[in-house]
């Protein structure tokens, strides 16, 4: 027995030692599987490049939230406005990573590379020993790597092809009648329908575009001027300065930058002209050539925090991260491309999420039969996959990049030319060069979505998504190897353009029909599919006026095609038009009041010479019965006044006329006529 209490002391000591006098048990965990493996290959001394993420922001986050002008732009308060709540513009996300925290690694000597508030993190470069110390640091929750990415030696955008001299003003003319002379960019400019989009004057004007890449060596070049007189920021995130051409003593090198800006907005006439030749631009250096790992995901991702913070409507990232080695533990392979996994994915969705249309070549990994070869940040979800075409064929360019996606999906979304583009030449020229790769074929669709969004700024990046796929060549039958298809920009434009209902209702007890006028109250209607089950399109509400009428406005409806229109009022009784009614020139037409044939099942009251929607449906189930009149009553015992849907009248009370109106609508089993 004394023998046994010997030995059970010092175990049980050791046992509670190891449990609670070390952190290394607990905080090994903080150390992701990737790290682990990557560490097991480093000596003593040797950095490797890794994310430190934290377990918050400081404890006055919440409260910044509420509070967005303090960290972002007005631009890009205004952008998010179209996709978010007005009392949700920004997020956890959004709130700038503790300065604290960075604070203290930096006094233990640790250098930040770049700061990621979407994640929580920071990238660095780290030893094992610094790893090992980190881990133990209360406000730190995770360190992973930061994966990085090799290109690849027989990529075809690393060709090289001839130069041509720049064509004087009077250079070659076009073989048709636009108002622009395209020059040797013609054939590139027709394939996606982009001149006749320029001729009815939508260039990209309004439009702010942030293009990432490898450095701008030549922003000099005469096809620049334009975006050069209108002003552009830049930031070279490889070498942490603003200078994105090459300078001596840094690393990159940025013709390939050159080459896909001159695609999305370059304007030489008589040489170049490309889509988006009247946005503004601003520009992200975001590869290191000089590198052997040239792509890391943490510059991309900090240039995307800075393009969101900038304002930028789009980004075009003629960039593809995938790598060769099957089960890397630095880099991804095809079997990530499910949307879901690669933190440079999720922060395409995240930019999407906030407003931004995300474009991204698909990648030049060519076809495999089994298995897709895309790039990230291309598999997201709501990001803008971009392949290649060749030209006249308007085929697959057989090193695109083909889907699906891992869970299912079609990629890529759409395709532009890529296949021996006419672009800029790099290095100091004013010439002219060619050149192939899906980063040739996005920064085009990038240039034309800034077409498509000058001819509507209220645009969501969704509803882009749409107008590119429902324009695209084959868009009938959608597929892993083109998408749905070359991009048709005047087509889309066409879409895209916003329509305009101007519509005359009158609602019973708002109106009154000795002096014809009614009470200004807001009323919603919604485009509804002209066959069953009759899905929902669009929806716009306005304010009536005393004649009861107002103009809506719509994003997602098409000139030519047929809608029902259901008009929803806070208490009035759903109406719909008595058929289908069609948009012709933007717009359209339609007054309720003048019979009750315009609306379904004849659903409207008689008021003096003018018919009316039927009131008292202040539960909106779509029938004026008992339930309606409890609330009324309820509301005015309770003396209830305001913009309340009790108020039958129009009068700001719940009082004894709103109780009447609903009671003589529930005594006629009034109830909505639908489709």
């Amino acid at each position: 027995m004394k023998l046994y209490y010997k030995i059970f002391i010092p175990v049980f000591t050791i046992i509670i030692f190891t449990l609670l006098g070390s952190n290394n048990f607990r905080n090994e965990f903080k150390l992701s599987k990737s790290i682990q493996s990557e560490l097991n290959t480093k000596t003593s001394g040797e950095k490797i490049l890794a994310w430190i993420e934290f377990k918050d922001k400081g404890v006055l986050a919440d409260n910044m939230i509420y509070r967005p002008e303090k960290f972002l732009t007005q631009e890009s308060i205004t952008r998010r406005k179209k996709v978010k709540p007005l009392n949700t513009l920004a997020d956890y996300t959004d709130v700038p990573v503790y300065a604290d925290y960075i604070n203290e690694l930096v006094r233990s000597g640790i250098n930040i590379k770049n700061k990621s508030k979407w994640f929580n993190r920071v990238s660095c470069y780290l030893t094992k020993e610094q790893v090992n110390n980190i881990v133990d640091i209360d406000f730190v929750s995770r360190v992973d790597v930061v994966r990085t990415f090799k290109k690849n030696p027989e990529d075809i955008e690393l060709q090289n092809s001839n130069e041509e001299f720049e064509q004087n003003s009077d250079g070659i003319p076009n073989n048709v009648s636009y108002q622009l002379n395209y020059g040797s960019s013609l054939t590139q400019m027709e394939m996606i329908n982009a001149p006749i989009a320029h001729d009815s004057g939508y260039k990209g004007q309004g439009v702010l575009i942030a293009s990432f890449d490898a450095g701008f060596d030549n922003l000099a070049h005469p096809v620049f001027d334009s975006i050069r007189a209108r002003g552009l920021r830049t930031f070279d995130f490889v070498n942490g300065d603003t200078n994105v051409g090459d300078q001596s003593g840094q690393m990159g090198e940025g013709s390939h930058g050159t080459q896909t800006l001159s695609l999305v907005g370059g304007y030489r006439p008589a040489n170049l002209i490309s889509p988006a030749f009247r946005s503004k631009y601003i520009l992200a250096k975001t590869e290191n050539t000089d590198s052997e790992t040239p792509l890391e995901e943490d510059n991309w991702i900090a240039a995307a925090e800075w393009a969101d913070s900038l304002g930028a409507d789009i980004i075009t990232s003629s960039l593809g991260y995938i790598g060769m080695d099957i089960g890397s533990s630095h880099s991804y392979d095809w079997t990530w491309m499910n949307g879901d996994s690669c933190l440079i994915t999720i922060g395409a969705d995240l930019a999407v999420n906030k407003g931004i249309i995300v474009c991204n070549s698909a990648g030049n990994e060519g076809f495999d039969p089994v298995h897709n070869t895309l790039g990230a940040p291309s598999d997201g979800d709501s990001v803008i996959c971009v392949g290649s075409v060749n030209s006249p064929s308007k085929n697959r360019s057989s090193f695109s990049s083909v889907g699906l996606s891992v869970d299912g999906r079609i990629k890529p979304d759409v395709c532009a030319l890529g296949s021996n583009n006419y672009v800029a030449a790099p290095n100091g020229s004013t010439g002219y060069t060619s050149g192939s790769g899906t980063s040739f074929s996005c920064p085009m669709t990038a240039g034309a979505c800034a077409v498509i969004l000058s001819a509507n700024p209220n645009l969501t990046p969704r509803q882009m998504w749409s107008l590119l796929t429902q324009t695209a060549d084959s868009s009938f039958a959608p597929n892993r190897r083109r998408g749905w298809g070359l991009i048709n920009t005047w087509e889309a434009v066409k879409l895209a353009k916003p329509k305009t209902l101007n519509l005359t209702c009158l609602i019973e007890g708002f109106y009154n029909s000795g002096t014809n006028t009614m009470v200004n109250d807001t009323v919603t209607v919604n485009l509804r599919n002209n066959i069953s089950p009759y899905n929902l399109i669009d929806a716009a509400k306005t304010i009536l006026n005393s004649s009861g009428s107002g103009s809506f406005t719509f994003n997602n409806a098409a000139n030519g095609v047929s809608y029902f229109l259901q008009l929803v009022h806070r208490n009035a009784l759903e109406t719909w038009s008595k058929s289908a009614q069609t948009f012709t020139s933007y717009n359209l037409n339609y007054n309720f009041t003048t019979d009750s044939a315009k609306a379904y099942g004849n659903n409207l009251k008689k008021a003096g010479v003018k018919w009316v929607m039927f009131e008292g449906d202040t539960d909106q189930n779509g029938t004026v019965d008992a339930g309606d009149l409890t609330l009324i009553h309820n509301d005015q015992i309770n003396f209830a006044s305001g913009y309340i849907v009790t108020d039958v009248n129009g009068d700001s009370f719940a009082d004894v006329g709103d109780l009447l109106l609903a009671y003589n609508s529930a005594l006629n089993f009034v109830s909505a006529a639908t489709p």
